[in-house]
Parts: C-alpha cells; structure tokens; sequence
C-alpha cells in the first residue's frame, strides 16, 4: 500500500512539475541573449546588472492572446543616470525656489555609459538658446547631478545625435566635460 502511495505522489509531482513549468513560455533567443550578457558582466567582474522579464505577445492569431516572456539584463547605472535627467527635466519642486535648467517638454532620447563617460542624447526640444550663465548653469546640473554615480567621471552630451551649435554655443560640447573642465572649457 506504502508502495503504490509512493508511486502515485511521486507521478502527481512529476506531472504537475510538467504541467506548471509548460505555462509560461519563453522566447529561447531572449534566454541565449541573457546568458551572454551575464556571461560578459560575471567574466568583467561586475554586478552593475538588474535580471527583468519583460512580456510581449506572441500570438500569430489576432483572436487570440499567448504571452511569452522576454528576459532583459538592464544596467543599474544607466537606469538610474536616465532617472537623474528625468528629475532635471521635470525641474524643482513647487514651493522651490530653485530655477529649471532645462524644458519641461525635452525627453532622454539615449544614455549609456561607457568607460566612465556618460553619453546623454537629448531630444530637440531641450535646444534653446541660453546665456552663458544660463549654459553653465544646464551644462553644470547635468555633470554634477550624474557624477553621484560612481561609474561616471565626465557627461557627453547631445541633442538630436548633435554636439555642436546647441543651446549659447559658449562651451566646447564636442568632447566628454568633467566638474573641472567647465571652467577650462567656457568661450566667454
């Protein structure tokens, strides 16, 4: 009796084991992708990476839904310098008295980082004319704001893939700038 109990828990866990890991689906290209990125962060050593599953839908049928899942491997760093310059854009609190250094309406078009240089692309719309003062003031907020991450050490940036003839054009956007280098690097 022991015996033919044992047997039929044994079959009910292997088939429910079956049956539970067949519910979700996974996109094998996206599981070979994972690998390799976490491959490439294990054999460099670091641990800058967060695990996410993203899910899309994979049906070929429009009437009907089968979602699949998409591993993602994202760097911390990069998220949280987008975050920091999405904080810049939406500007001071309400009851600061602090001044916006950048348009409400521009976006993050693109950040990464690489080599301790942060590559910002930002849309067309933070593209106005500034003073020098007020150039400083945007180029300033920006370095200082994403050199708390300690993976960057100087900001590139860019609007629209552009790095010249942006905002007063008093200061030299064409390479990386550090905190020390604005004052180096000022046209005024």
């Amino acid at each position: 009796m022991k015996r033919i109990f044992s047997m039929i828990l044994c079959s009910t866990i292997a088939f429910s084991g079956l049956t539970l890991t067949a519910c979700e689906r996974q996109d094998n290209m996206s599981i070979n992708n994972k690998q390799k990125e976490k491959d490439i962060v294990l054999s460099k050593g670091k641990t800058n990476s967060l695990d996410l599953d993203v899910y899309f839908n994979s049906s070929s049928n429009s009437n009907t839904v089968e979602i699949t899942k998409e591993s993602r491997v994202i760097k911390q760093d990069e998220l949280l310098a987008e975050t920091i310059v999405n904080e810049l854009i939406k500007g001071p609190s309400v009851n600061s008295k602090l001044a916006p250094v950048l348009p409400r309406n521009s976006k993050v078009i693109s950040i990464s980082i690489k080599d301790n240089i942060a590559y910002l692309n930002l849309s067309k719309e933070a593209d106005i004319k500034m003073t020098y003062a007020g150039e400083e003031a945007c180029l300033k907020s920006i370095i200082f704001s994403l050199e708390q991450l300690p993976t960057i050490k100087k900001v590139k940036i860019s609007i629209d893939n552009k790095d010249s003839s942006i905002w007063g054009n008093n200061f030299d956007l064409s390479k990386p700038l550090g905190k020390n280098d604005i004052e180096k690097s000022g046209r005024h």
